[in-house]
């Protein structure tokens, strides 16, 4: 994890580089998201498990934006989000889901850089950290069936991570815009809390050693997904 902490901070180093010389114009704006994603926790212990089975959890956040611009191309940007996420997988032959719900804020350097004749047509980009916190944590089986609504206590309350995205946006004035992009985001630490130890997969299963009992190693988080906003500019 430190190599990818160490990539993020030389790209954000890269993105300010690139564009430090633009004209100087400032503008607040905010608005509204919402992004459908993939979601996954990633761990060595499952990954080398032939118990478990890794899958692709549906999820999304939605929440609000606010962006100031710095210059005309080059801004920095602050989200509030609602994140639904967590990670589908089969355990020993049988699906279950760990349903997990945070509040990420994200603090962004933000890229607007216009193309196309019109000048209607913007590229978009975004880096920076993000900061979680765990509102909910609960456990599903297959059928959608709750195994265990106390699940809070199996995974660390905050996490520290890092947010890219990159797409296109449409201004339809000169203040109201509307913008996609494809944005991932991961955590640094470790999503779930060490001193639980039960088996995270599967409560009622208690067999142990097991990979999924603790001791084990880091889980992360991650995400994957379309991210739709739309926009006003204070003029």
């Amino acid at each position: 994890m430190k190599k990818l902490v160490f990539n993020v901070v030389v790209i954000t180093t890269g993105f300010f580089g690139a564009f430090n010389k633009v004209e100087a114009q400032q503008g607040l704006q905010i608005g509204f998201e919402a992004n459908p994603q993939l979601s996954y926790l990633i761990n060595k212990d499952d990954r080398d498990s032939k118990l478990y089975s890794a899958k692709s959890a549906t999820g999304g956040h939605f929440g609000v934006s606010a962006q100031y611009g710095i210059t005309s191309k080059i801004g920095v940007g602050l989200n509030l989000l609602y994140s639904f996420q967590g990670s589908l997988y089969e355990w020993k032959g049988q699906e279950k889901v760990k349903s997990l719900q945070y509040i990420k804020i994200p603090l962004m350097l933000t890229l607007n850089l216009p193309f196309g004749s019109s000048g209607k047509m913007l590229f978009i980009g975004k880096i920076g950290p993000q900061i979680s916190a765990l509102v909910d944590a609960r456990l599903y089986d297959g059928n959608a069936k709750l195994l265990d609504n106390n699940y809070k206590r199996a995974f660390a309350f905050t996490d520290f991570g890092g947010v890219i995205s990159a797409g296109v946006g449409y201004k339809f004035s000169e203040q109201f815009s509307f913008d996609g992009s494809v944005r991932f985001d991961g955590g640094f630490l470790d999503a779930e809390d060490k001193s639980y130890k039960g088996n995270i997969h599967d409560p009622s299963d208690v067999i142990n050693p097991s990979p999924a009992s603790s001791p084990r190693h880091n889980a992360y988080n991650m995400t994957v997904g379309l991210n739709l906003g739309i926009r006003y500019t204070f003029l």
